[in-house]
């Protein structure tokens, strides 16, 4: 009878012994969770913020590579078209100067060169023997007469532009005014055409190529009368400054023509 009172403390004892290692179990991991909560969310956060930072440096590197392979493609096209728009504003040079000038053009030539010399006018271009240019041949454009070739290598020749001391070039009013003369080179930009004392030349009238020498196609614009000079008691001629159609300066393209 005695053990059953002992038995009965020793059962209250342990069941107080559980309920309270119970109440402490339920506590204990809420406190925990709580207290490593902000410590979880940084580290997700800062995973996620890492891929996307990683995701968005590796689409820009895509994007920068695909704007380089287009800007490439992009200059080969505009490189291209500008090409094929030289070539169309030749092929047009060459069709205008055979149904104005000359029927007989052997072919467009780039200038590559200008004489620096304020003396000398003189060009040089990219064509040569190989392409078919002789001495003699007349250079045209077609606003008018740049001047004549005087030296031909296998690639390359050289013209002597009208402005050039060392040309002359046979002239006369366009229209039906008639009258011949020649004209020569005045550097640096300018020419000097002499007449005979009855043409009526006067400042304004534009002098085209004549027939005389034999070397251009007749009726090709060389330029405009600019000044008449006053005539002497003992002139026989008439002169006249002429300022040529045509600036040798800038001019890219022109038209070799097989001569008359």
């Amino acid at each position: 009878m005695k053990e059953r009172p002992r038995l009965l403390l020793v059962f209250v004892g342990l069941l107080l012994i559980s309920l309270l290692l119970l109440r402490f179990q339920a506590v204990a991991p809420t406190a925990l969770r709580a207290a490593t909560a902000p410590v979880s969310r940084i580290g997700v956060v800062a995973a996620d913020n890492l891929r996307r930072a990683y995701s968005t440096l590796f689409e820009e590197r895509r994007l920068n590579a695909d704007l380089r392979r287009l800007q490439a493609q992009n200059d080969e096209l505009r490189q291209r078209n500008e090409m094929l728009t030289r070539e169309v504003m030749r092929l047009r040079q060459l069709e205008k100067i055979t149904a104005t000038q000359a029927p007989n053009a052997l072919g467009i030539a780039q200038v590559i060169a200008v004489d620096p010399s304020a003396l000398l006018a003189r060009l040089t271009l990219n064509k040569g023997k190989r392409d078919g240019v002789r001495l003699r041949m007349p250079v045209t454009v077609p606003g008018g007469l740049v001047g004549q070739v005087t030296g031909v290598s296998e690639s390359q020749s050289t013209v002597v532009a009208l402005v050039d001391p060392e040309s002359s070039v046979g002239v006369t009013l366009q229209g039906s005014k008639g009258g011949r003369g020649l004209a020569h080179g005045l550097p640096p930009d300018r020419m000097k055409a002499e007449f005979s004392r009855s043409v009526p030349v006067k400042k304004g009238d534009v002098l085209v190529t004549s027939s005389i020498g034999g070397l251009y196609p007749v009726g090709i614009r060389v330029g405009t009368v600019e000044k008449v000079l006053p005539l002497g008691p003992n002139d026989v001629n008439r002169s006249v400054i002429v300022k040529p159609a045509i600036d040798v300066g800038v001019i890219e393209d022109v038209t070799i023509l097989e001569g008359v």
